[in-house]
């Protein structure tokens, strides 16, 4: 709507003016540090033809100017290229973690899965990503999406079980979330294995610093929103 001119209107609409800014600051979140990337199997992996039962540990430290680049297949880092397969990336963008995860194995049951294993349901193959900060926030949680490009809405999935997208994603303490690679599926949508993937948004869920006590959130928690449409494909680090 237009405003007149006028001192009144002007003043108001210089008012009005203002306070979008402000919300489109509050909406971009920005990260305030670097952030480390750690990825660990205690089980070891299964390749699809062989488990190598040694247990991976690996970690990788995103600068804060790169953290919209973050950790890509090839990229020459310990995890990029140690262990990410052609096309998977997890990169730091707003106040959001984006992970894009592909097939490791394509052999237990016709199930694709990423090939990580833990060991027994409280020790799993995970990243976990420490030193998250946001600007002028205190983070006390997260919800975890499932759609094709990274959205918080969307039709279609790459999550081949959906039932378990209310246990990936952890808030571990305000600096530290982890999520689960031992438990998920991808599911099967094009031809060869290595055509899959399944992306995932970690949504943080933070406050403003100096909230008063009235006005604070709910208890920290992993908010975790079940995110995706049913899905009747059930769906398993080869690539074919």
């Amino acid at each position: 709507m237009r405003l007149a001119s006028s001192p009144v209107r002007s003043l108001c609409a210089a008012t009005a003016g203002a306070m979008l800014a402000l919300c489109s600051l509050s909406a971009h979140a920005a990260f305030a540090s670097d952030i480390t990337l750690k990825l660990v199997a205690p089980g070891g992996i299964n390749n699809g033809s062989s488990i190598d039962p040694a247990p991976v540990s690996a970690q990788q430290t995103v600068a804060l100017a790169d953290l919209v680049n973050g950790v890509q297949a090839g990229d020459g880092g310990a995890i990029g290229s140690g262990w990410m397969l052609d096309g998977e990336k997890v990169f730091f963008e707003d106040d959001s973690i984006k992970l894009r995860i592909g097939v490791g194995n394509d052999t237990t049951g016709g199930v694709y899965t990423t090939g990580y294993l833990g060991l027994g349901i409280n020790d799993h193959a995970l990243y976990q990503f420490d030193g998250l900060s946001i600007v002028g926030k205190t983070i006390v949680g997260v919800s975890l999406y499932a759609w094709d490009g990274f959205g918080t809405t969307g039709t279609d999935s790459g999550l081949g079980n959906p039932a378990v997208l209310g246990s990936l994603a952890h808030f571990i303490d305000g600096d530290t979330v982890t999520f689960d690679l031992d438990t998920l599926e991808i599911a099967k949508r094009i031809a060869g294995s290595s055509n899959n993937f399944a992306e995932f948004r970690i949504q943080l869920i933070t406050r403003d610093n100096g909230t008063g006590p009235g006005n604070e959130l709910p208890e920290p928690a992993t908010l975790a929103l079940f995110a995706v449409a049913a899905l009747g494909a059930r769906v398993a680090r080869r690539r074919a």
